[in-house]
């Protein structure tokens, strides 16, 4: 029996680094097993069940076999995970994770990211 090893990760889609990232992953991903969701889309909300707000703050992704929601860091490793040239970072992500290190600096990397919403901006905007 075939294990499914198809991640859903769903990434902030206003943010410049993430959409990055997200390039990034769709062009390293040669065995198609990973699927992206923005979550400034319409229709996010009956895709996972995480509220809007907690998504905001960090990179989530569900394993499509077995619906387990993992988030930050050990999102990162999930993906490392399934794309051959950054499975050799996975050991040292796990490590990372186990020792609370990994999502510290993930969270401080995800803190600090910044946030553009791209055709969603009107009067109240600040940004110029």
């Amino acid at each position: 029996m075939a294990i499914n090893l198809k991640l859903i990760v769903f990434y902030d889609n206003w943010c410049p680094m993430c959409t990055n990232i997200k390039q990034r992953i769709n062009r390293l991903d040669w065995c198609n097993l990973i699927q992206m969701q923005g979550i400034r889309e319409s229709g996010i909300e009956n895709k996972i069940t995480v509220p809007l707000e907690e998504l905001e703050k960090k990179m989530y992704a569900v394993i499509k076999s077995t619906g387990k929601q993992v988030s930050g860091i050990d999102a990162i490793t999930a993906i490392a995970m399934r794309i051959p040239v950054l499975f050799p970072l996975w050991p040292l992500l796990k490590l990372s994770s186990s020792l609370g290190l990994g999502q510290k600096i993930y969270q401080y990397i995800a803190d600090n990211r910044s946030i553009v919403p791209i055709n969603k901006c009107d009067s109240s905007c600040h940004i110029k």
